[in-house]
């Protein structure tokens, strides 16, 4: 596990992470003149989102580590940007607390098959389309466009629509995993 921590797809999701750090100072330091270089790293980091994966799929890296460090990096990023959204009053508490609620479920169910049954369940397409939809709508929350705030109204429905969705999947893949599991102690 050790050599993994050096494996592309993760050193991927952790330029993901490294990255936040200056999103948040920048957020925090001056936010209005900043809204392009912010907007510019976010689209970086939804990039290496795509990129971790991609890459862990084509070079065969597909790591125990690479099925923890890339959900946690999405979710800490998706978590923080949210709240910076939202401290900026650019984005509806609600939304937030959807989001955020969605993330720490999976995230608790997640710690319970590792923790009970040493499992890691890996990301799915549909979460990877629901964090980026969540990230397409983050990222329009900040520019200040009419059309674009009446688009990314409509986006916020269908990310809820999304999250639902991919936590009725999620939950249906953690019961069966705990049913197989079951099955093999018998």
């Amino acid at each position: 596990m050790k050599k993994d921590i050096f494996y592309l797809p993760n050193l991927i999701s952790y330029i993901r992470l490294i990255l936040l750090i200056p999103v948040v100072y920048l957020f925090i330091s001056d936010f209005e003149n900043n809204r392009i270089i912010i907007a510019i790293l976010l689209i970086i980091m939804t990039l290496t989102d795509i990129a971790d994966g991609y890459a862990a799929r084509k070079l065969n890296k597909i790591t125990e580590l690479g099925k923890i460090i890339d959900p946690v990096a999405d979710k800490i990023c998706i978590g923080v940007i949210a709240i910076l959204v939202l401290i900026k009053g650019l984005i509806p508490l609600w939304f937030v607390i959807v989001v955020i609620s969605r993330d720490l479920l999976i995230l608790i169910f997640g710690l319970l098959l590792a923790g009970k049954y040493k499992i890691t369940l890996m990301s799915n397409y549909a979460g990877k389309i629901t964090a980026l939809l969540i990230g397409i709508i983050l990222l329009l929350s900040m520019i200040n466009d009419e059309l674009l705030t009446q688009i990314n109204s409509y986006l916020k429905y269908a990310a809820i629509l999304l999250i639902v969705y991919t936590l009725i999947v999620y939950f249906k893949r953690f019961l069966k995993t705990i049913g197989d599991k079951q099955n093999e102690n018998r």
